[in-house]
């Protein structure tokens, strides 16, 4: 809508100074021949006119042909979509691999080879990271550590070019803060949770996911919850979908406030599994502070050494059509974590 309106205002300020001009050659305020050269007044009056007359006519014409141009040439733009992989890469134990070389990697969508467009080490990319607070009395116990931790988080990870989401998530889901630079009003947004409702974790997955999708650079979601959802409307597919859609890796991080399995919500905790490890990201357990502590460095240790590789897909596909995406190293005694594939969109 402002472009649409900034070439309105355009076409109307080209029509008043044609019209100023007219005026002003009418009250003799612009040198013409005298009057008793009507030949040449008139052909002057002409001139005005043929001047004119294209502004007169531009938004009906000329103006809609260059906007028709410009949004085919942003369809030529979109069309071509590079698809981008955030890749982690460890030993057997365990341990992270961040040596590697462009070289070194292997990429198949669909079961055929795909070449490598972009590479680089995830490092080097700004960060989008949402934070996604469990406020239900499920977990409110460990409400507190928790809010503390995230902080030393980010304030580990956080550089000027980084972005952070802080969602609240109860039976409604609030986004206290949009892709925020600022460390103090992010720590403020933080410590402002307080217990309430149920619990939307999916719903609040989606709309992360969906606030990510607009952004460029690392997409990351870290889930601090008990992994129980009560109150969303999306379903676990559909929050999947989205999640893969946006280029998203989720970490969960599944608080145990109860230690034996007989007591605790273990669909939920299978559900954090299952979207942390279709994503690429990670699941941890977090039974204690110093638990929670040492799951966070191990995500910021992953953020540090995690490879990202972009590649044209050789076959577009149907839109809404899922793309599975298999990526393999040199050494194949590494293990690989990447998100399973992405669905072709549908604009």
């Amino acid at each position: 809508m402002k472009r649409k309106d900034h070439r309105s205002r355009c076409a109307s300020a080209g029509l008043v100074k044609i019209l100023w001009v007219m005026s002003n050659a009418v009250q003799g305020h612009i040198s013409l021949p005298s009057r008793d050269s009507p030949i040449l007044t008139l052909r002057v009056f002409c001139i005005i006119l043929a001047v004119g007359l294209p502004y007169l006519f531009a938004p009906a014409s000329s103006f809609a042909q260059n906007l028709s141009q410009k949004k085919d040439d942003y369809k030529l733009t979109v069309d071509v979509s590079l698809v981008g992989i955030l890749v982690t890469v460890t030993t057997e134990e365990g341990a992270l691999v961040a040596s590697l070389k462009q070289e070194d990697f292997q990429l198949f969508e669909n079961g055929k080879p795909q070449q490598i467009a972009l590479f680089g080490k995830e490092s080097d990319q700004p960060l989008r990271l949402c934070l996604l607070f469990d406020s239900s009395s499920s977990v409110v116990t460990e409400a507190k550590t928790q809010q503390e931790a995230a902080i030393e988080f980010l304030q580990s990870i956080m550089r000027p070019v980084d972005r952070v989401s802080i969602f609240q998530v109860s039976d409604e889901v609030s986004e206290l803060v949009r892709l925020g630079t600022r460390l103090d009003k992010l720590m403020g947004a933080i410590r402002s949770i307080r217990p309430k409702g149920g619990t939307s974790l999916y719903d609040a997955i989606f709309l992360a996911s969906e606030t990510l999708s607009r952004a460029s650079g690392r997409k990351v979601i870290v889930v601090i919850s008990d992994g129980t959802d009560t109150t969303s409307q999306i379903q676990l597919k559909d929050c999947l979908k989205m999640a893969q859609s946006s280029e998203a890796v989720i970490y969960a991080l599944v608080v145990q406030p109860i230690k034996s399995e007989p007591g605790r919500n273990l669909g939920g905790e299978h559900a954090m599994f299952y979207l942390a490890e279709k994503t690429g990201g990670k699941f941890f357990k977090v039974s204690s502070p110093e638990s929670l502590l040492a799951s966070y460095a191990g995500i910021s240790d992953e953020l540090r050494t995690q490879y990202y590789i972009g590649y044209y897909p050789s076959e577009r596909g149907e839109k809404g059509e899922f793309h599975q995406i298999k990526i393999q190293v040199s050494n194949p005694l590494y293990r690989v974590r990447a998100r399973e594939g992405y669905y072709t969109p549908f604009k």
